[in-house]
This record gives C-alpha cells, sequence and structure tokens, in this order.
C-alpha cells in the first residue's frame, strides 16, 4: 500500500503500470500494490518524469523487449552500469548498427 499525501492525483503512471500486468488498483490517494507478479513488455506513454522513471523500471523488469522513443542524457550507460543489457539502433541512419551497452 503507498499512500500520497503531498499530492493526491500522482498517478499517471498507474495506467502504464497496469499495461505491463502489473496488479495495481487506486483508492482515492492510495495505490494497492499486489505482487509478486511477472511483467511483460507493453505499448506505453508517459508526459512526466516520475512517471517516465515508473515505467521505465518496469519495463527494465518485465519479460522480453521494450522501445524507448525518448532518453536522456547518459541514461544508457548508466542502466548499463546497474546490469541492463541495451542495444540501441538508429533506424533512419544508412547503415543502421546495433550499439550494445553492457
Amino acid at each position: 500500500m503507498i499512500g500520497e499525501r503531498i499530492y493526491p492525483r500522482r498517478d499517471t503512471h498507474v495506467q502504464g503500470l497496469r499495461a505491463f500486468v502489473a496488479h495495481i488498483t487506486a483508492t482515492g490517494s492510495t495505490l494497492h500494490v499486489r505482487g509478486p507478479a511477472r511483467l511483460c513488455g507493453a505499448t506505453v506513454e508517459a508526459a512526466g518524469i516520475r512517471a517516465v522513471t515508473a515505467l521505465l523500471i518496469a519495463a527494465l523488469a518485465a519479460h522480453g523487449t521494450f522501445h524507448l522513443r525518448r532518453g536522456y542524457a547518459r541514461l544508457l550507460p548508466h542502466l548499463a552500469t546497474l546490469g541492463a543489457e541495451i542495444t540501441t539502433t538508429n533506424p533512419q541512419a544508412r547503415d543502421a548498427r546495433p550499439v550494445h551497452h553492457r
């Protein structure tokens, strides 16, 4: 159970986490998370940095692969330092070669 006392509507990431098959219900400013649950890859969007971070962590824990359209400076090397296995490509490049971050 997670309660938000400062910003009661700071739950914009819940729908995205549900797309990963997380078991979350919201009652007012309280979130109820039931687990453990095996997360699965999903297509999600978020606008705020906190919501994006929550969804990114869920994607890293999910079974399968995911695609990130927009990143932040040095995000991929930092995630690789934490153990994430990441491959990046630029599909618009003439000779798009994967770059592996480990």
